[in-house]
């Protein structure tokens, strides 16, 4: 592509002339830094100095701290946000750090007023000590994950940080009846007009034709389309994450299909679930496992399931996977080390869920910057 043929707005013009025009600089933590970090935390180790890492990434401290306090696993990707952001900040020289739950009037009104219009909800701050500059790092439903505050004429820039390999987005899609076809409603299509060309690529998907296994088979447009619409309804003016080299990288976020791999899904079974939806088809599932049945207690050979085991890395059985979709929670189960026994009214159904998905596999900041600095 020629220079030419690029277009940036205004917003992203600026923000990414001063990125670059400040020295290349490397993310505080590595990708395998992180993981370390982030195996420590869930482990609740000892060897994790807590005060040490306050004083080089305070919001990573304390979200760490948070999830401890909370009896929570943190998310792995919560590591690399804060990781983003305190390089940015860094890179602008905004050294004074507020968590906003400490100081919730640090932010002068204004500001707040504005940034709520973009849906944020400010987390922590990295300021200059007169508040005329500040990053704020944000959440909120579907919103960006910061937003860049030049105070004194209300210039805003919104960001959202993105690990080399990340999902842009993924929803729950409609439930499915007892057929287990997808239903694709309005509102879902008002609500993420993004995969609308995603899904008319696979009309008539049967879930229980799919047990266990993920659709991937999606054209190059209508990821592209997935992607970049789903920035824009995010109000994303440009997107930070790492080059192979470790080095950060900014790019204008409605032109990621430039720089990543491109990938899509359709999960049969995703994370977030419901009290059984489609009760015949999990009476029709589980007699494969020859069960016993009276009235709602269900009895079945336990070496027969599959487990599921508890998040942050203990091993802990959590409960048992009656099929990829139904599960049943181990504290729900009476287990005599043969059987299960269990009220069917306990089992779970999980949700299907859609995703769009990047990978900047050979993304390297010096091609990034001389491909856009003629328009700056």
């Amino acid at each position: 592509m020629k220079n030419d043929e690029i277009v940036l707005t205004l917003s992203q013009k600026e923000i990414m002339q001063e990125f670059y025009s400040i020295a290349p600089t490397k993310v505080i933590f590595s990708k395998s830094e992180r993981q370390k970090l982030w195996a420590l935390a869930t482990k609740r180790s000892a060897n994790l100095d807590l005060s040490e890492l306050r004083s080089t990434c305070p919001a990573l401290e304390h979200q760490i701290r948070k999830s401890y306090e909370e009896g929570n696993n943190i998310q792995s990707a919560v590591f690399s946000e804060c990781a983003y952001a305190q390089t940015f900040a860094n890179m602008l020289k905004l050294s004074l750090f507020v968590n906003c739950a400490d100081d919730p009037n640090f932010i002068p009104l204004s500001v707040v007023r504005l940034i709520k219009s973009f849906n944020l909800v400010p987390r922590y701050v990295y300021s200059i000590k007169d508040k005329s500059r500040m990053l704020i790092q944000a959440g909120g439903c579907g919103a960006v994950d910061s937003a860049l505050v030049t105070v004194i004429n209300m210039a805003v820039y919104t960001i959202e940080f993105k690990e080399p390999g990340a999902k842009a987005s993924e929803p729950d899609l409609p439930l499915y009846g007892e057929n287990g076809k997808i239903k694709v409603t309005k509102k879902f299509l008002l609500d993420y007009p993004q995969f609308e060309a995603m899904l008319n690529e696979q009309k008539g998907l049967n879930i229980f034709n799919n047990i266990g296994h993920n659709i991937t088979s999606f054209s190059v447009d209508s990821l592209k389309v997935a992607v970049a619409n789903n920035y824009i309804n995010k109000y994303a003016n440009v997107i930070c994450t790492e080059d192979v080299n470790g080095y950060f990288v900014m790019i204008p976020a409605n032109q990621v299909d430039k720089w990543a791999v491109l990938e899509g899904e359709i999960r049969t079974a995703g994370r977030n679930y419901l009290k059984v939806w489609t009760p015949r088809a999990l009476r029709r599932l589980m007699s494969q496992y020859d069960p016993v049945i009276d009235g709602t207690t269900v009895k079945l050979e336990k070496s027969k399931l599959e487990t599921r085991k508890q998040r942050g890395g203990n091993g802990k059985v959590s409960g048992y996977k009656i099929t990829p979709i139904f599960f049943v929670y181990a504290k729900d189960c009476e287990d005599d080390g043969t059987f299960i026994t269990f009220d069917i009214e306990k089992v779970r159904q999980l949700k299907p869920t859609i995703a769009s998905k990047m990978f900047f596999k050979t993304l390297k900041y010096d091609g990034v910057k001389t491909f856009y600095q003629k328009l700056f």
